[in-house]
């Protein structure tokens, strides 16, 4: 079809539940051409607290007058602006534990948590395999750093082609780094170093909350608010692994993965493995962890893993944290710059 005009919401979460800085851009011809992004406000300072909202996309149903989101047939909540916590709606528990399987749940993310605030630097290689459905297997071979509370980064070093593992260039490969004040993303089909930078009140927080907070200072009084947690049973022969299956209790959460399963090393409740099964069915992502170092005195001293340098040639692209000022009088012609 020809004609038809479209709007695209899309935000950035350094944690659960809350958009840190939303954009919208227009497009007149049914998604060939979009207009740039500008920025959309979702929060504002006030004296009593900080109003929050989150923009979704969506459209009307003709037919019947109905507000529906691009997923499932549900009816838009509108998301009003408040001062108080709002809880998103919850998923279905997709099963019942016993008072006793409870308890071992427990157990087990106490000791993940103790274990998780005594490590100070981390970093380990990982396999990641992608299966899908309908464009097949894909694997890769990276790095994966992280500096408590707020220092992470991953990179994809090799990937496999023609059945071998071959080199990827740097200027060419996924790559994301947060230095605690911003997220820095590599984006190599435009050549541009992507900076979001944080709000304040964001900067020097864990990045547990983020889309892995399985590897990154684990407590578990918040995996149990985000997530449905069990213990599942190994299979025969396997030893020293403890494997966890978690499924999202909110739509946030859900929009990340439908389900995750998690398997630590019970010797020293390190990470083993991590698979994601995504919420469009068809997609799996399946990480193996190895070569694991927590609280190497040496292992930054090659430099700082979390400093992101722009490669030769490349643009950097500042998209600046809001500010109560911008919220109030926002200026599309600010919403980013280039440096």
């Amino acid at each position: 079809k020809e004609g038809i005009a479209l709007k695209s919401f899309h935000n950035l979460q350094s944690r659960s539940d809350t958009a840190d800085v939303a954009y919208e851009r227009f497009s007149p011809d049914n998604g060939r051409t979009w207009s740039e992004p500008t920025t959309v406000a979702t929060h504002r300072e006030t004296a009593k607290g900080v109003e929050r909202s989150y923009p979704r996309s969506g459209f009307v149903d003709p037919n019947r007058g109905v507000g529906q989101t691009p997923g499932p047939d549900q009816p838009i909540v509108p998301r009003v602006p408040t001062l108080e916590k709002r809880q998103p709606p919850a998923h279905r528990a997709p099963f019942t534990l016993t008072p006793k399987q409870e308890d071992y749940v427990d157990q087990v993310l106490v000791a993940w948590e103790r274990s998780s605030a005594k490590v100070e630097t981390f970093s380990c290689r990982f396999v990641r395999w992608k299966h899908d459905k309908v464009f097949g297997d894909k694997k890769v071979d990276g790095v994966i750093k992280y500096g408590s509370p707020d220092k992470g980064m991953l990179r994809v070093d090799e990937m496999e082609k023609n059945g071998k593992m071959v080199k990827v260039d740097v200027a060419n490969t996924e790559h994301w780094v947060c230095d605690g004040k911003s997220v820095f993303v590599y984006d190599p089909t435009k050549k541009q170093l992507l900076e979001h930078q944080l709000p304040p009140e964001l900067q020097g927080k864990s990045i547990s909350d983020g889309p892995l907070p399985f590897l990154f200072g684990a407590k578990a009084a918040d995996m149990k608010k985000r997530y449905y947690i069990r213990v599942m049973r190994p299979p025969a022969g396997v030893k020293d692994q403890i494997w966890l299956e978690a499924y999202p209790r909110t739509r946030e959460e859900a929009a990340n993965f439908s389900r995750a399963d998690f398997i630590l090393t019970a010797s020293n409740m390190q990470p083993f493995a991590l698979q994601l099964h995504q919420p469009n069915g068809k997609t799996r992502q399946a990480y193996s962890f190895y070569d694991i170092k927590t609280n190497d005195p040496l292992g930054f001293l090659r430099g700082n893993p979390f400093n992101a340098s722009t490669p030769f040639g490349w643009k950097k692209v500042v998209q600046p944290a809001p500010t109560a000022q911008a919220e109030r009088n926002p200026d599309p012609a600010k919403s980013g710059r280039l440096r």
